[in-house]
């Protein structure tokens, strides 16, 4: 086992992807897939499609919700690409460690909160 320290973005990028284990300050400890560390928070068990959609959901303003609320006008639907798009968030997060999937849903903790951040050798 290899500790992670000082947990940093420099120490935990090369570990993106793989399992890790987690103790906190409190004594608890947690198993996940290590995703990205981002303000602060590190992020466990997500995928590069959750990552994306979390990037391209922002919050419409008031003044585009009056806009498209206003316009009379029908709305053209157009066909999604079957082709996937390649994102920075594709091509920053790796390949999913195998059977990541058995770690759980996506979740993120404070860096402060974090006693140890160990991965297996």
């Amino acid at each position: 086992m290899r500790p992670i320290y000082p947990i940093n973005e420099e120490q935990c990028r090369p570990y993106y992807g793989q399992p890790v284990f987690i103790i906190l300050t409190d004594g608890t400890e947690l198993v996940g897939t290590l995703s990205r560390l981002d303000n602060g928070k590190l992020y466990f068990n997500e995928t590069a499609a959750s990552i994306q959609s979390n990037a391209n959901a922002p919050a419409k303003s008031k003044q585009t919700r009056a806009k498209s609320s206003s316009s009379g006008k029908a709305r053209v639907q157009t066909k999604k690409s079957d082709k996937p798009r390649t994102t920075a968030a594709n091509e920053a997060l790796p390949a999913p460690y195998p059977n990541s999937e058995l770690f759980g849903a996506p979740f993120a903790l404070d860096i402060a909160s974090i006693g140890a951040l160990i991965v297996p050798s």
